[in-house]
């Protein structure tokens, strides 16, 4: 991660994802590898050029004009905050950033999408929601996962790792089995931590 958020944005976006390149050469298709922030240059794996047909394996494209990730796609929608609940292992006990407030109200985005189930409980962005709410805003876009309970847990668990063991009592051991298993149970979901930090997963 670079200390620039969009440069991390583009990556966590593209790198690993398969996308469509167009260049004024021609329009290319594989698997995102690098991402130079500058340049505005990719590097593609299994790579195909859609205009030719022709495979090309690995290649380097210097200038693209559009990169579009073809599969899977994030699910953003914009929802109301009042559908939105907190996860029930959430402690609720806490005050959101005053700087996210402040964007809230500026921007109408908190600087990040929260994470949610198709039933509108967030599995992470719940700072994120409350400083929306604070704000006055009454509907926020979030990114909505279709996942199982225990899917959820996971989740939930790993984007939180950091204070869920914060909380166990010294000297107990914490689960990280389950923290450290979640990648492969809900392995096309991404989640982005409620801090400064990011966990994610890959698609």
């Amino acid at each position: 991660m670079s200390n620039d958020p969009f440069d991390d944005t583009l990556d966590r976006a593209l790198r690993g994802k398969y996308v469509r390149v167009h260049t004024e050469a021609g329009t290319f298709e594989g698997w995102a590898d690098r991402v130079h922030h500058d340049r505005g240059s990719v590097v593609l794996h299994d790579a195909t050029n859609t205009t030719t047909e022709e495979s090309l394996g690995s290649v380097f494209i210097r200038a693209c004009e559009v990169v579009e990730v073809l599969k899977p796609k994030r699910r953003i929608e914009f929802v109301a905050l009042e559908d939105l609940s907190p996860y029930p292992e959430y402690d609720t006990d806490f005050t959101p950033d005053e700087d996210v407030i402040e964007q809230c109200y500026r921007t109408q985005f908190p600087g990040g999408f929260p994470v949610v189930r198709e039933n509108g409980t967030i599995l992470n962005g719940h700072k994120r929601v409350a400083a929306a709410e604070i704000a006055g805003l009454e509907r926020l876009p979030v990114e909505v996962i279709a996942v199982t309970d225990q899917q959820a847990a996971d989740l939930f668990r790993v984007a939180h790792r950091g204070e869920i063991e914060a909380k166990a009592e010294p000297g107990t051991e914490t689960d990280d089995t389950a923290a450290e298993e979640a990648t492969g149970s809900a392995e096309e979901t991404e989640v982005e931590n409620d801090d400064d930090s990011d966990i994610v997963f890959g698609y």
